[in-house]
């Protein structure tokens, strides 16, 4: 069967868009799990947090720890986080924040792929926290 002209076209359009969609992959939910952590809000942080017992290892990221960070917060600046991830317990659970999400998210890719689970970065980071009435120092 042979189309006019202008019905060729449309059909290898719709060709086109078929063979795209099947390359795109789906949209991520707010999770970063297939990143090997998981983002939590403020809330699900705190929760963590007292859950833990005092286990919980957060880590402020950033280079801005001394302008206002989370309680029993260590500071490790991403540019020294792969030179003390060899001094870290792997047994426990980490929660990453920062005062920006790409340093954040870099900083609980490094801990997924030096082996740590459970690890989990503060979706919103330090703003996050401090918006939802949470105590910062």
């Amino acid at each position: 069967m042979v189309f006019p002209p202008k019905y060729g076209r449309v059909i290898l359009l719709i060709a086109i868009a078929v063979i795209c969609a099947g390359c795109m992959q789906p949209a991520q939910s707010g999770s970063k799990a297939s990143a090997g952590y998981s983002d939590v809000t403020a809330q699900e942080a705190r929760s963590l947090k007292h859950a833990s017992k005092g286990k919980l290892v957060i880590i402020d990221v950033s280079s801005a720890y001394d302008e206002g960070h989370l309680p029993m917060a260590i500071s490790i600046p991403l540019d020294s986080l792969d030179a003390k991830i060899p001094t870290l317990d792997k047994s426990g659970p980490y929660l990453v924040y920062c005062h920006a999400d790409d340093t954040s998210s870099a900083g609980a890719t490094k801990l997924v792929n030096a082996g740590f689970s459970p690890v989990y970065r503060l979706k919103g980071n330090y703003a996050s926290w401090v918006s939802a009435g949470y105590p910062a120092e």
